[in-house]
């Protein structure tokens, strides 16, 4: 009798078992006792998981077949290199507490500031012009 349970093939698998079959399945543990109430039981739960993994099946098949295909990923621009931004805030960095400091010389104070600029400027100049 289990055996007929658990190779039932009919179209009512694919729904789920019917109120007949769990009615069947009950006075099946009924007849057979204790001892068979857990053959019962996995022959019963092994129908409903196959009836589940079909209809799961049948479900993501119609959904592959009505879903239309990803777009493609769109292409990335080329990353931006902030390195001559970052030397700039650098280079003030730099720049403000040495001007402060060769305004403290005794009359070549501003070509002390030039030349730090000119400095700080022609490293920046030349920076930029190697990444081209």
């Amino acid at each position: 009798m289990l055996s007929r349970m658990s190779e039932r093939g009919t179209a009512g698998d694919a729904a789920g078992p019917s109120a007949d079959e769990v009615a069947g399945s009950l006075a099946a543990r009924r007849a057979l006792g204790p001892d068979a109430e857990d053959a019962v039981i996995e022959a019963f739960l092994e129908r409903t998981g196959d009836a589940i993994d079909r209809r799961v099946a049948e479900r993501l098949a119609v959904e592959r077949v009505h879903q239309p295909p990803l777009p493609p990923p769109a292409p990335r621009g080329p990353e931006r290199d902030h390195t001559p931004f970052v030397l700039a805030i650098i280079s003030l960095g730099a720049g403000i507490p040495l001007t402060g400091i060769a305004t403290q010389f005794q009359g070549s104070a501003l070509i002390a500031v030039v030349i730090i600029w000119a400095a700080i400027a022609l490293i920046n100049v030349v920076y930029n012009r190697s990444r081209r």
